[in-house]
């Protein structure tokens, strides 16, 4: 008999905006074989390091040259200690670890804001008194393209 276990990886940047399910698929396929496997989203496992505390003061300390960076750019790395102070709570509210969150990220006071807020709409409208967990992921995700934008840059 066997005792081999398969290792199936997702490799990095697949597809950010949801889990990418062919490893999830061919997992249940070899369950039904009885083959003993398990599965690791390597995307997950950057983008999580990436999007830490320790990984923005790694991206912060990296940044040399601000004499360079554009306006929006620089005005994100004047802010990099309220960033990297609320990265990691936004991580865990995104990951449903912290729900709490919703209504401090809805007051629109908690994140910092770049060029990516100044597209906002109206807010109220869109998203009304009883969406204030939608609010908050929408604020959220502006948040993490705001920092992404700034990664792009640096």
């Amino acid at each position: 008999m066997n005792n081999q276990k398969l290792l199936l990886i997702t490799p990095p940047f697949t597809q950010l905006n949801t889990p990418y399910p062919a490893t999830a698929y061919i997992k249940g396929y070899l369950n039904t074989l009885k083959v003993d496997s398990t599965q690791m989203d390597l995307g997950i496992e950057v983008i999580l390091s990436i999007f830490s505390s320790s990984g923005l003061k790694a991206i912060f300390g990296e940044a040399r040259n601000l004499d360079g960076l554009s306006k929006n750019a620089y005005h994100i790395h004047t802010l990099k200690d309220t960033y990297i102070k609320t990265i990691d709570p936004v991580i865990a509210f995104l990951q449903n670890k912290d729900d709490t969150l919703a209504y401090l990220i809805s007051e629109e006071k908690f994140l910092p804001q770049a060029s990516k807020f100044n597209a906002l709409d109206d807010m109220p409208w869109a998203f009304g008194t009883m969406g204030i967990r939608d609010k908050a992921r929408h604020l959220a995700t502006l948040y993490l393209e705001d920092v992404g934008d700034y990664i792009a840059e640096v």
